[in-house]
């Protein structure tokens, strides 16, 4: 005994249904994956609000679960994008240390110039220093 075929409504009905679960399951692998989430049977047919007998039947969404699966617990401490900074946010906090770092390149080159002139003057007391001993010796020599 054979059914009887299905009528066309309903198979159509079925396979727009099928459609919009492989919809959202892309979706689902494509959102844990982003946000760090682990990826597994379970979670994305949660997400997807599919069954995970949907995802076993399906064989290429089996395998992609398998691999992200596999490449997230061969990349340990990824962060989630939840937890990453945005663009401006990097952006502003870039911005900040850069002219933090003008500020002390400038106040670097200020105090070598002190520095340099600071070793002049000490060049200087040096050489009066030197000079008054070599006046003092000179002037403490018996004259003739």
């Amino acid at each position: 005994m054979t059914s009887p075929p299905t009528p066309t409504p309903l198979r159509d009905a079925s396979a727009r249904r099928t459609v919009e679960a492989e919809h959202r399951v892309r979706g689902a692998l494509r959102d844990l994956d982003r946000d760090g989430n682990a990826i597994n049977f379970a979670a994305v047919a949660a997400r997807a609000r599919v069954s995970r007998a949907f995802l076993y039947e399906h064989r290429d969404f089996r395998s992609e679960i398998q691999a992200l699966r596999t490449a997230q617990t061969a990349t340990p401490g990824r962060p989630a994008a939840r937890h990453s900074a945005s663009d401006a946010s990097l952006h502003v906090r870039l911005r900040a240390a850069l002219d933090d770092n003008q500020r002390q390149r400038q106040e670097i080159t200020r105090l070598r110039d002190e520095l340099a002139i600071t070793h002049g003057r000490v060049r200087e007391l040096e050489l009066d220093h030197a000079t008054a001993r070599r006046s003092s010796s000179i002037s403490s020599l018996p004259r003739s």
